[in-house]
Formats: C-alpha cells, sequence, structure tokens
C-alpha cells in the first residue's frame, strides 16, 4: 500500500476533485482527480516488475480509461456556453430545447459512460487473471461487502434528497441516523476484512463502488437522449424552471433546476470513483503481487 507521502498525496488531490465538483470547478475537479489517476498509474505498487505484466497493463488501462472519461465530463463544463454566470430562465429554456445541444449533450455522456464500462471491464479481467484460490477468497468477501456497500451507498443517496428528513424528522436525528449506518459499515466490513483478509475484501468494496458509479452515469446518459419534436414523449414532457423569480412550464423533452448551493450529487460520484479506483487497482496489485513473489520463493 501506499507510504505516507504518496498517500497525503492522494487525500489531497482527492479532496480538491471533490470540493471543485461540489462547486462545478472544472480546472480544480480535473487537476486533482488527474493527480489521483496519475500517482496510481505509476505508484511502485501498482508499475513494479512484482506485478505480472498482463495485470499491470490491464490496471493501468483501466486508470487511463477513467482519466478520459473524467476528461470528456470536464470538457461538458467548461465548455458551458453561460461561464460563471447563472442563466436567465428564457436562456435556459432556449438551451435545453435546442436540439444540437440535447444531442452534444447526449454524446458526451454516452463517451463518459462508455469510458466507464470500459474501465470496469478492464479492472474486472485483471480480477479475473488472478489465481482460483484469490478470487475464491474474493468472492467469499464479496457475499458480504458488496451488499453491504449498496445498501450504505442507497442510504448515502437518500440523505441530500430530504426524503430522510421527511421519514426521521430533524437534522440531528438525520445525522445520528448517518453516524449509526457508517459505524454499523466500518464495523461490519473490519469483521469481513478479518475473516476473509484485507485484499479480498478492498477488491470487492473497491468494484462495488466503481459498478455503482458507473451505473449512474449511464442511467444518466440513457435518460438525456435526444426526443424527436413530434413524437408523444416531447408533447407530453414538461419541463419546471425555478430561475429565481417563479416557476415556468414549458413542453421541452429535458427537465433541468439551477442550483444555487454546492452540487452534492456530482461531489459524491467524484468521490465514489476516485475512492472506488484506488481501492481496486491498489488491492489488485497486491493480491498479483502476493502470488509473484510466493511463485520466486518456490
Amino acid at each position: 500500500m501506499p507510504s505516507v507521502k504518496p498517500l497525503l498525496l492522494l487525500l489531497t488531490a482527492a479532496l480538491l476533485a471533490v470540493v471543485g465538483a461540489l462547486f462545478g470547478s472544472p480546472w480544480a475537479t480535473g487537476v486533482g482527480g488527474g493527480v489521483v489517476l496519475g500517482v496510481l498509474a505509476v505508484h511502485p505498487a501498482v508499475s513494479g516488475p512484482a506485478v505480472p505484466r498482463s495485470t499491470r497493463l490491464l490496471l493501468q488501462g483501466g486508470l487511463v480509461l477513467l482519466a478520459l472519461a473524467g476528461a470528456v465530463e470536464i470538457w461538458g463544463w467548461a465548455a458551458s456556453p453561460f461561464g460563471d454566470t447563472p442563466p436567465t430562465a428564457d436562456e435556459l429554456i432556449a438551451l435545453v430545447t435546442d436540439p444540437v445541444r440535447q444531442r452534444a449533450q447526449f454524446l458526451r455522456q454516452l463517451a463518459v459512460a462508455s469510458c466507464l464500462i470500459l474501465a470496469c471491464a478492464c479492472l474486472g479481467v485483471a480480477i479475473g487473471t488472478l489465481p482460483g484460490e484469490r478470487l475464491r477468497r474474493i468472492g467469499r468477501a464479496a457475499r458480504i461487502v458488496c451488499v453491504l456497500t449498496l445498501v450504505t451507498l442507497l442510504f448515502v443517496a437518500l440523505l441530500p434528497s430530504g426524503l430522510a428528513a421527511g421519514l426521521l424528522g430533524s437534522f440531528t436525528e438525520v445525522a445520528v441516523a448517518a453516524l449509526l449506518v457508517l459505524g454499523g459499515y466500518a464495523w461490519a466490513v473490519g469483521r469481513a476484512i478479518r475473516r476473509h483478509d484485507a485484499a479480498p475484501s478492498v477488491v470487492a468494496m473497491g468494484t462495488t463502488l466503481l459498478a455503482a458509479t458507473a451505473w449512474l452515469v449511464t442511467e444518466d446518459a440513457w435518460r438525456s437522449r435526444p426526443v424527436p419534436r413530434d413524437s408523444d414523449a416531447f408533447l407530453s414532457a414538461g419541463a419546471i424552471v425555478d430561475g429565481g423569480g417563479g416557476l415556468y412550464g414549458t413542453d421541452v423533452s429535458v427537465s433541468v433546476a439551477v442550483h444555487t448551493g454546492p452540487d452534492i450529487e456530482t461531489g459524491v460520484v467524484v468521490a465514489l470513483l476516485l475512492l472506488g479506483a484506488a481501492l481496486t487497482v491498489l488491492a489488485c496489485a497486491r493480491l498479483s503481487t502476493a502470488d509473484s513473489e510466493t511463485r520466486r520463493v518456490r
């Protein structure tokens, strides 16, 4: 695993990327995410000679595809026609009803989703090339870790939506429930680590995070597909745009909203992507390195 200095660099860069995503800064997000993925790709734990060449290429290829997905997405942020100035309601309606813009947005999100799916495939093949005994250990750990991770992610996704506050009540009760869920998750994963060792459990956790991120991005791409103007779906779709001065209704195929606060959803997606990549790549490299060392000793 990374030593103190690379670990601090990874944490600092990941924090920069998440904060940049929260506040819509393409440069902060791009620099932070690029540093994280670059450090992982060249770190001796991944690129060292002890890691089998095929595994090393697959892991680094997956990281390159993740970086490419981030670059395409951030390019869309930087290419916004409004820059840092919030658009008016009329400008926003004109933008989302533009068929050229709709097609460009769909192609961009489709490219991002394709890169993420290919990256997950590369990492999945790298994991699949591990010896059978290590694959069985990963499978045993995944039965617990994957389910717990998915349930926890679902709970975290509900927190910013307001549904949790509506079910639980005050902010204090939501915070206590969040601490209990996260504490229970840490305790259960800790037991899985003690039972199945750290690397198999970490691989299961990382792949679950990456798969969840790829699914979210793919769903966004599917929902952003252009709808023909003469179709029933277009005529029945109503968009409500909150421009700060009231609500406006119009028949358009895309529904958007102007957010005045941090973009929590994007920040969570960036955090899941970077954390999942780091856990999966480092743990998979560790398992393959242990196999190489064992064969050299024999």
